[in-house]
């Protein structure tokens, strides 16, 4: 295995879950600094691996559109051509080693339609969707309950290497932190604190989300008892939630610029001094980053998925349906029962601790 060259990595979204697998890609590039690595992923969270110096190559799998394509007999051909042709060019590529961290039917799908030897996955019971049949070297994680990038690092050890846990990397051009300190000159009015709050979820986690009228009070609170400037960010689908919050704000409150990306979304948490989320994507930037956050748990176990980072607090309420493994909710009583003063206890501790490390 000290000689493969050619190496793919197959994990395809969430913005998270990709995340997950950055301490990974950082660990796999110390072992192989001159292999090829390359990241087979979907459209929608391609743009968090830009530019990143541990990748050589991002393979887009163009989800929308082909799925878009299914629609009348014409595109349906058409899509399907698509679909053979892309698959074909990844095997072209010569792939040795590919590594499945998605661990279900469409990603054992793809990792075995790479073309490559070795495919590493999840041992059967540690994957969905007899995922396991796909991939022909099985690993079993040391432990059931553990952090997802625990999990995706212990996949190494079928290359015999030691998984080591590093702080990851996310890429953020020159030009785009140029693009975000222009952007915060202009948005920032305030000496105090940069707090940025993210309130938003996927659509498909709508049932983790923290209530708005509870961010309006946190964020008042944050302004008056602080001097914070609190910044709402957003993302598909989220601006009216953002601008509700931002208008509740009486003072100290600004929304986030409009035209932001996930590596400038990633600029600006770099860049704040707490930021403020629920159980969703950019919540685990911050966690890559280091930036101190506080994190607001319902249903999830946050042992599992919430922030990797010694800079974190969970806030969440011990009832007893809580961690669930449910889809939906019609009562997640697990995250509206959780107070803004619970939260801005949590922001003030992690706040007084930045400025204490800061004199010291």
């Amino acid at each position: 295995m000290q000689s493969s060259k050619r190496i793919l990595i197959v994990r395809l979204s969430a913005v998270g879950d990709v995340t997950h697998v950055l301490p990974t890609l950082r660990c796999l590039r110390q072992h192989y600094p001159y292999a090829h690595i390359a990241w087979l992923v979907e459209d929608r969270a391609a743009g968090l691996l830009e530019g990143h110096p541990n990748l050589d190559e991002i393979i887009v799998f163009p989800r929308r559109s082909w799925r878009n394509g299914v629609f009348g007999p014409i595109r349906l051909f058409n899509t399907a051509s698509e679909v053979f042709n892309f698959f074909r060019k990844i095997r072209t590529k010569g792939f040795e080693v590919a590594i499945d961290f998605q661990g279900n039917l469409k990603s054992g799908i793809m990792t075995f339609f790479s073309g490559a030897p070795l495919r590493i996955g999840f041992a059967r019971g540690y994957c969905r969707e007899f995922n396991h049949l796909f991939t022909n070297r099985h690993v079993t994680p040391p432990k059931e309950r553990q952090h997802r990038i625990e999990k995706n690092l212990s996949l190494l050890t079928a290359l015999g290497i030691e998984p080591v846990y590093e702080r990851a990397t996310i890429n953020v051009s020159t030009e785009d932190r140029d693009l975000i300190t222009r952007s915060l000159a202009d948005h920032i009015n305030s000496p105090g604190p940069l707090v940025v709050i993210h309130p938003g979820t996927s659509q498909f986690g709508v049932y983790k989300r923290w209530p708005v009228k509870s961010f309006i009070e946190l964020g008042n609170m944050l302004v008056k008892e602080l001097g914070a400037q609190v910044m709402v960010s957003w993302g598909p689908g989220e601006l009216n939630m953002a601008e509700e919050i931002v208008s509740g704000i009486k003072e100290g409150g600004c929304l986030a610029p409009k035209t932001v990306n996930l590596t400038q979304l990633a600029g600006i948490i770099g860049q704040s001094d707490l930021f403020i989320s629920g159980d969703t994507g950019p919540m685990h930037i911050a966690s890559v980053l280091g930036v101190p956050q506080v994190a607001i748990f319902g249903p999830k176990d946050p042992v599992i998925c919430g922030p990797y980072n010694e800079r974190s607090m969970v806030v969440r309420k011990e009832v007893e349906c809580s961690p669930c493994t449910r889809r939906t909710c019609n009562n997640p009583v697990c995250i509206t029962a959780i107070t803004p003063e619970e939260v801005f206890a949590a922001a003030k501790e992690l706040l007084a601790k930045k400025v204490e490390m800061k004199n010291n």
